[in-house]
């Protein structure tokens, strides 16, 4: 549904499934990522000055000719692709896993795939996204989050973006937007909560409008501009399903965990997830599903954790002393890690990486003080 915008960490699984001169053909070139706080106070995060171990750069891309893209790359190295439901069924575990639940597909989504398959499959991977088939076929235990935000975007022209190619996250007077460069035209989305755009009218269209209409920063971002597509709703924001692999099952994707689009975290989590799995398929042992499981479940959590950072206000805050304090050792210190170390985070390349991860809880933690919070806070 999202997903348009791409962080460093996705090109080399691009380049990895040869098909990054194709998108890059038709998108938009991203060189960083600009924060909005306030009208007088904004991060700028440039690619070239923080990534080290990543391309430094990632692109803006159309989703429709994105996902054509990938669909076809699956077709060329032998993929077969059965137009058909994906009909699966719950069966009792393994005699050496009684309480281990298993899944089958349906008779008439095995007979659909019979031709490619010769019989059952070996392995069951749900791919649904936040459908979450497997999950909620097998009552699989899940984890949520205490923000109950809803998302309405749309397509829109005429939309002011501060620096060319760079996806923008604009703390507004109620919740946030996102302002995402694509071809021709702007992806501009609104988060909130759902009491916020319920008191804008009925309809989605109603209550995207009258927003940009009634937010100040949205009004000045977006007058003059038009909207060109009907406008989408959707929430249950953040969920994370606790288990991924099981008897002949695993869950990749949204289908695994979902996480708040803030970050653009949400195609890299899924492609290098995906490529995770492959691998631990590819060794053959329960003991790689679960190591795919145990580093796939630590890579959400991270992002989380960092997610929440800008929710409280504390992402902004420690930025905020960077650029009172340059002219001090310790504002140079502080320059010189949040620059790297915990802008490396946002970009995929260190999500998982110790270092990285330990100097940005560390800056969050012990570097902000006495600083005031609530007016960084997303409401």
């Amino acid at each position: 549904m999202v997903g348009e915008s791409l962080v460093p960490a996705v090109v080399p699984i691009l380049r990895m499934l040869g098909v990054e001169d194709e998108i890059r053909a038709y998108s938009v070139y991203k060189p960083g990522a600009t924060f909005v706080v306030g009208r007088e106070f904004t991060i700028q995060i440039s690619f070239d000055e923080v990534c080290s171990r990543v391309p430094k750069y990632a692109y803006n891309v159309p989703r429709d000719r994105f996902d054509a893209t990938l669909r076809a790359a699956c077709e060329r190295s032998g993929a077969r692709i059965i137009e058909a439901s994906a009909q699966v069924e719950r069966v009792p575990g393994s005699p050496g896993e009684p309480g281990d639940p298993r899944v089958r597909l349906g008779p008439e989504a095995l007979a659909a795939a019979s031709e490619c398959l010769g019989g059952p499959p070996d392995l069951v991977v749900d791919a649904s996204g936040r459908s979450r088939l497997l999950a909620r076929l097998l009552e699989l235990p899940s984890h949520g989050q205490d923000r109950r935000d809803t998302a309405l975007f749309a397509h829109c022209a005429g939309v002011v973006l501060d620096h060319p190619g760079h996806v923008h996250s604009d703390r507004l007077e109620h919740g946030w937007c996102w302002r995402i460069p694509l071809p021709g035209r702007v992806s501009l989305g609104i988060v909130a909560d759902p009491a916020v755009f319920g008191s804008l009218g009925e309809k989605p269209e109603e209550q995207y409008d009258a927003f940009l209409r009634t937010d100040p920063h949205l009004k000045r971002m977006t007058e003059g501009g038009q909207r060109l597509t009907p406008v989408v709703r959707y929430g249950n924001y953040q969920l994370t399903t606790l288990r991924g692999v099981g008897d002949g099952w695993a869950l990749v994707g949204d289908a695994f965990g979902f996480i708040d689009p803030v970050f653009s975290s949400g195609l890299f989590l899924a492609m290098d997830g995906a490529r995770t799995l492959a691998q631990a398929i590819r060794a053959g042992t329960p003991a790689a599903l679960r190591r795919y499981q145990r580093r796939h479940l630590r890579h959400i959590e991270a992002w989380r954790r960092a997610i929440g950072y800008f929710y409280d206000g504390r992402f902004f805050a420690l930025f905020r002393i960077r650029e009172q304090a340059k002219a001090r050792s310790f504002g140079r210190l502080i320059d010189r890690h949040a620059s790297k170390h915990v802008a490396r985070i946002f970009t995929g390349e260190s999500t998982t990486g110790w270092y990285s991860r330990w100097v940005t809880e560390s800056l969050m933690t012990h570097t902000l003080g006495d600083q005031d919070l609530g007016p960084l806070r997303i409401a």
